[in-house]
This record gives C-alpha cells, structure tokens and sequence, in this order.
C-alpha cells in the first residue's frame, strides 16, 4: 500500500529498443499460474501480518526457507524496529558475472494490516518468489538482490533502515531498484493494464534515470504477457527512500487498485490470480534485461574449451585464438536476429565482420558448442 514519503547520480542500463528476446521468453514462459497460486494461498494462510505478531515472524521464515530451497548462497536479515516491534528485512544476493558490484535490486514488502494482505503484498511476495525461483541458474551480468522489507505500513521503515544502514554506508552500486507492491488486481473486473511507476519528485537530478528504466518496462511488458502498460509517478512505497539518496527508481502497481487493502477482505478470492501471473511474466522480462542475463552454452568439444577471440571491441577481423575445422559460424544482434551465418570448407582462423553496423553482437560456433558477446565498431 502506497505512503507519500533526492538525487545524486544518474546513470542508464543499456537502453537498446526492446524486441522480444527467445530466450528470455523461454524462461518467462515458465512462471507458472499453479505456482503463483500455491505460494499466494500460503502467504494469505498466515493472517495478519503486523511487525512484531508470530504471523510476521513465520512469514519471514517461510520466505527464507525458499531461497535456501533454491539454492541461494547468500541469504542475510536485517533487524528493524518498527515502534517498538521488531521485524526483519530479507535480503538474497546473486553475483552477477561482468559487473559483481554493480546491483539491481528487486524489492516488495511482506508486512500487513489489518488483514492477511493477498493483494497488498502478498502479491508482490510471491512476484519475487516465483521470479527468484526462474533466475537462480541463470548467468546475469549485473548482481541482483532479492529484498522482502518489513515495516512498509508502518511508514517505509524497513525500506528507509535499509538506505540509512546499508546502501548509503556502503555505498553501493545500485543501477536501479524495481519496486513491486500491490499488483493483484481485483476480482471480477478487466484487469488488462500493469501501471510502470517512474520518479517525478523533486529534486529531479535522478528522473531522467528513472523515466528511461520505466520506458524500457513498460515496452517489454507487452512483449512477454497479455498487458498493456501505462506509466505514472512513483509514490508512496519502498522504493522512495532509494530515490531519496539519489537511485534510480521503477516499479509496477495495479491500474485497478483494489478496495480491499488493509481489511480482512483483501484475501485471494478478491484480485486476479491470471492477471498477477501476467505480472510476474513481466516483471521477470525486465529484471532479465535490467541485469542483463546471458544464455549459458555446453561446450561438447573439449578442443575448444579455452576457445578466445580478439580483438573485442572489434572493428574489421575478429581473430580466433585456436584454428578452427570446417566451423558453422552464426551471428545474432542483440534482439536475436540472426544477420550472419556461414559453414566453412576450411580452416578457419578468422572472420570479416566490416559488413555489420556497430552494435552488440553474438558470435556462435557450431550452434551452441561456444559463444562470444562482442562488440562491432
């Protein structure tokens, strides 16, 4: 549930146009609505969730117990206190490969009130939940941190203890924080729009930031699911503290914002479970491209298992560090289109690439036997 609540910094996650990616969609095509469903009916079977009651604390446990099922390495808690109640912030890290102190975060509240909290946040819980479960194996270049707060109904304190305590003193890296928080739906209504929330507060220096990362999401959203996107400003929920210091900030809500937040009705038989599914499928499409995940490649030929090339960024000839036998060499541009492809009768121990425009660019021999990201000036 939304609480209203100043920037250093700007920076940009590479902002190339969205077109689908296939194997972002062969992932997304796995969240699964049983999955969600299941999770959810779990979360709301715990009650009120208020810092401090034993249906707090078993919700936390419960949480934690799934990134150890997944097999999470580094799992940590942070104690808050919350008026006198004490709660805890779940935070999960995953090392990316290129860039492992750089960090999108991922974050949505599990405390309720006055109610169980299906929507308001156990939808935005089991987002996360479902997300994490899809990711775990998946190589990415930037790091990603999973956080759960608490405290968010009580005025964003678990949220703000984080900043305060952790990113500031740290001074952590963080490329943007992607905020989910209420994105159930309601029941019995179309629900065919996702709302992608961008920074419009003062002071302003971080909003370009801000606006590029909503724009980004709200193009994949209708790439990957069955939604339509609308975007608005960002209010009231744990990614303000973040936009606070100067981090660049997104987040998703539901355009029909339920009437049943904080009451004992806001439970599942009152959102739309499909329509949180459709949201999850999104929001996994945009932290695959915030962090920039990278399918993982079987080398079957031990040959060429230390297989490089030079120079990279390139320009005309992109060298082979071993030569090659009769190679199949394929190249894909960033969106996954093949633009090249070649099976060769020789040797081969370089190729011509002045025919591509500069770009990001996929080099593949013999189908999946290895792989290269390079760079074409």
């Amino acid at each position: 549930m939304k609480y209203i609540f100043l920037p250093l910094f700007v920076f940009s996650i590479n902002a190339t146009a969205q077109e689908l990616n296939p194997f972002y969609q062969s992932i997304v095509d796995q969240v699964k609505y049983d999955s969600v469903h299941q999770k959810l009916q779990k979360f709301q079977d715990f009650g009120i969730k208020t810092v401090g009651s034993s249906a707090h604390e078993n919700t936390f446990t419960w949480l934690k117990s799934y990134y150890t099922t997944y097999g999470y390495a580094t799992i940590e808690q942070q104690s808050v206190n919350v008026f006198g109640n004490v709660g805890n912030n779940l935070i999960i890290t995953k090392i990316g490969k290129k860039y492992p102190d750089e960090f999108i975060i991922i974050d949505g509240h599990y405390d309720t009130l006055n109610g169980p909290g299906a929507n308001d946040n156990g939808s935005g819980t089991v987002t996360l939940l479902e997300i994490a479960r899809l990711i775990k194996d998946i190589d990415t270049d930037y790091s990603i941190k999973f956080i759960h707060f608490t405290g968010e109904e009580r005025g964003l304190i678990g949220s703000q203890t984080y900043v305060n305590q952790i990113a500031v003193p740290q001074n952590l890296n963080i490329k943007a924080v992607l905020n989910i928080d209420e994105v159930g739906g309601v029941a019995n209504k179309v629900n065919s729009t996702i709302v992608c929330e961008q920074d419009e507060s003062n002071p302003t220096s971080n909003n370009a930031a801000s606006s590029d990362l909503t724009n980004q999401m709200s193009n994949i959203f209708p790439l990957y699911t069955t939604l339509k996107t609308e975007i608005s400003n960002a209010y009231s929920s744990d990614y303000m503290p973040f936009q606070a210091v100067g981090y660049p900030i997104t987040g998703l809500f539901e355009k029909n914002e339920t009437p049943y937040a904080h009451t004992a009705q806001d439970i599942i038989a009152n959102l739309d479970l499909n329509y949180l599914t459709e949201v999850a499928k999104g929001a996994l499409a945009t932290l695959l491209h915030f962090s920039q995940a990278q399918e993982k490649l079987t080398t079957t030929d031990h040959t060429i298992s230390t297989l490089q090339v030079y120079p990279n960024p390139v320009k005309r000839n992109l060298h082979f560090s071993q030569i090659l036998k009769q190679p199949t060499i394929s190249i894909y541009n960033e969106t996954g289109i093949q633009v090249y492809e070649k099976k060769f009768r020789t040797a081969v121990s370089q190729i011509n690439l002045e025919h591509l425009t500069s770009g990001v660019y996929f080099v593949k021999i013999n189908s999946n036997q290895h792989s290269f990201k390079i760079l074409k000036k």
